[in-house]
């Protein structure tokens, strides 16, 4: 890959990782409840979850190409129906405080998320489609490009969960105000991906 193409594709994954969507509001609205130590599990699952997801792009994207629009209206439906479950969870839930008692979301809903969550498997698609497989089909390589989507999204969640370190108090003092600003992000990104 070339300097001027690897800093595009950098700078594409970067910047979509960084946006917010459900792995990172997931991710800051669990690190305010529950603490980094408690949501590592969760985070380890959506990270888990983007690497299969990254895989699977990498090694089928060819026959992926083929069904992209089967597969894209029924990934967007089920992809808003999950983000608009997100966006209520959200909005219903009580001031956040680390409480012992309480469970932290667990790895296997971190990692079930990325099944649902169209950002992630329009990230990968677009990025190994329109970055990667103009330049190489080599299977070793692509699946390289996907590792390294993966790490950048692995970084985006710990400055996300950094927020959530950083805003605890706030978000304590602002529940309800964070909380409906969340959600109504969510609801906005729901109907986008509809409409």
């Amino acid at each position: 890959m070339s300097t001027p193409v690897l800093i595009s594709f950098l700078a594409y994954a970067f910047t979509t990782a960084l946006t917010p969507g459900p792995n990172n509001f997931l991710t800051l609205n669990t690190v305010g409840r529950f603490g980094i130590k408690r949501s590592v599990p969760m985070m380890a699952g959506i990270v888990s979850g983007i690497a299969i997801i990254m895989l699977i792009t990498a090694i089928l994207s060819s026959l992926l190409a083929a069904w992209i629009p089967q597969i894209s209206v029924i990934a967007r439906y089920l992809g808003a129906i999950y983000i608009l479950y997100l966006a209520y969870r959200i909005f219903t839930s009580p001031t956040p405080s680390v409480d012992p008692t309480q469970k932290a979301p667990r790895f296997v809903t971190g990692m079930g998320l990325q099944f649902l969550n169209v950002k992630i498997i329009l990230y990968a698609i677009t990025s190994l489609n329109s970055f990667v497989l103009p330049i190489t089909s080599d299977p070793f390589v692509v699946s390289a490009y996907a590792a390294l989507l993966t790490s950048i999204s692995a970084i985006s969640l710990v400055i996300w969960a950094g927020l959530g370190v950083l805003l605890t108090q706030i978000m304590q003092k602002h529940t309800r105000i964070i909380n409906t600003i969340l959600a109504s992000i969510l609801v906005e990104s729901a109907i986008t991906l509809l409409f």
